[in-house]
């Protein structure tokens, strides 16, 4: 839990929201985004299929990644509801287990990426655009997840610091 306690506050969320409603609107899109992935752990191949331009090797791989990539949004789905709880019953320590969550998330998905960025750059040599739209990618997701945590230990650090006898009132 010290590690949390390191990471700096601000007192609001995007310049205008207070802290509880950004929190709600976080865990609402971090949701919203868990969801929109979670479906790739069914494994269903889209509109097309790559398999006979892939080498099996690829193939599996990729497949893999999207399985890997549906399951984690499963768990980012669980985390965002236990952020939405957290903040509105001001509970810190569901708030603590969502910033851990998208901890893990956040770095499965950049492993993820990655994976597939070397795989796009040394592997299909003909995939470089996909490549570099994948590093931006992996350079978006981390300051989101760093801005999120940012404002959810905002949150609970200030709840924690309300519940304790240190506040003056």
């Amino acid at each position: 839990m010290k590690f949390m306690d390191r990471l700096p506050t601000v007192i609001s969320c995007c310049f205008c929201c207070f802290l509880r409603a950004g929190t709600v609107m976080i865990a609402v899109f971090s949701f919203i985004s868990g969801l929109i992935l979670a479906p790739n752990v069914s494994h269903v191949k889209g509109f097309w299929s790559m398999d006979p331009v892939l080498s099996y090797y690829s193939a599996a791989t990729e497949h893999t990644i999207q399985i890997i990539l549906g399951a984690v949004s499963i768990m980012l789905c669980v985390v965002s509801v236990l952020l939405l709880i957290g903040a509105i019953c001001n509970m810190p320590i569901l708030i603590l287990i969502y910033q851990w969550g998208a901890v893990v998330y956040s770095g499965t998905v950049f492993l993820l990426l990655f994976i597939l960025a070397v795989l796009c750059f040394f592997v299909h040599r003909d995939c470089v655009i996909a490549g570099g739209a994948l590093c931006g990618l992996m350079f978006c997701e981390v300051l989101v997840t760093v801005y999120f945590l940012i404002v959810s230990n905002s949150l609970r650090m200030s709840l924690k610091f309300l519940s304790s006898d240190e506040a003056i009132f």
